[in-house]
């Protein structure tokens, strides 16, 4: 049996802030893959989810998505063999069916959220990307409704989205390290008594602790990113909405996020 590292979250948030460092090159490959996802939502976003031809485009993306979150789980899967460099894009069959299992076991975890935003028309590729612009949409969907007055709409919002943020996604990626743990087989993903033993071996104080301090990172590094492209934009620089944000951010929070995934998955009970 592989021996337990103990770790606190600063150790944790420390190696997994200077991780993406290690290879500029992965960033900007993986920043590649993520530009080239965007267009086919580019193409779709002035159009209502009801819209026919949104529908084509939606699994266009979705399925090139695929390849970016199975980068996202080869890094679960080195980090959780000791491995300190990034690994390489290679491999990219299988490369695209992890990414593939991955936004399955995303998908099943989310069920109970996404039927009814099924139901009031959500976007729901979100779901499946690992960015913190879910957070933002979520954020600009809840402000839309109470400008509207729409208070039931909100009250839905509201409930949907913290039972997904508190129970289901936390668990999902556990639930994702437990698969890469296991050579991606797709059953270990949903092995609740494992999954919810590894959690209770952490601690769950230590857990949900990790867990809301990287989603703090996430949006802040979003937030100064925003705030550098502000400024870019006001002396006329560059497109960095279009470009700068999926070509660095994206993956650098991509990679920060499964390099921390993996390293709570190890860790035992210490704060």
């Amino acid at each position: 049996m592989k021996q337990l590292i103990i770790m606190n979250i600063k150790e944790i948030l420390i190696d997994s802030i200077k991780y993406p460092f290690l290879d500029w090159k992965k960033i900007l490959i993986l920043g590649l893959i993520v530009v080239i996802c965007q267009f086919p939502l580019d193409i779709i976003s002035p159009f209502n989810l009801h819209y026919v031809l949104t529908y084509p485009f939606l699994v266009i993306a979705l399925l090139i998505n695929c390849f970016s979150t199975g980068y996202f789980f080869k890094i679960i899967q080195y980090s959780l063999k000791d491995t300190r460099e990034l690994p390489k894009f290679n491999k990219w069959v299988k490369l695209f069916k992890n990414g593939f299992k991955v936004t399955c076991v995303s998908f099943i975890y989310s069920i109970p959220v996404t039927l009814p935003l099924i139901i009031l028309n959500s976007d729901l590729f979100n779901f499946y990307s690992y960015t913190p612009g879910f957070i933002i949409i979520i954020m600009g969907e809840i402000l839309l409704a109470y400008l509207h007055w729409d208070v039931i709409w909100v009250s839905i919002q509201v409930f949907v989205y913290i039972l997904y943020f508190l129970i289901l996604f936390p668990i999902s990626l556990m639930a994702i390290a437990n698969m890469a743990n296991n050579g991606g087989k797709l059953r270990y993903a949903f092995e609740f008594k494992v999954i919810f033993d590894k959690i209770k071996n952490i601690g769950w104080i230590k857990f949900y602790s990790w867990y809301l301090l990287t989603g703090v990172i996430n949006l802040l590094i979003f937030l100064i990113g925003v705030l550098i492209g502000f400024i870019l934009i006001l002396v006329h620089t560059f497109p960095f909405e279009k470009l700068i944000a999926p070509l660095i951010l994206t993956p650098y929070i991509y990679i920060f996020f499964a390099r921390s995934i993996a390293l709570i998955y190890q860790s035992e009970n210490s704060i």
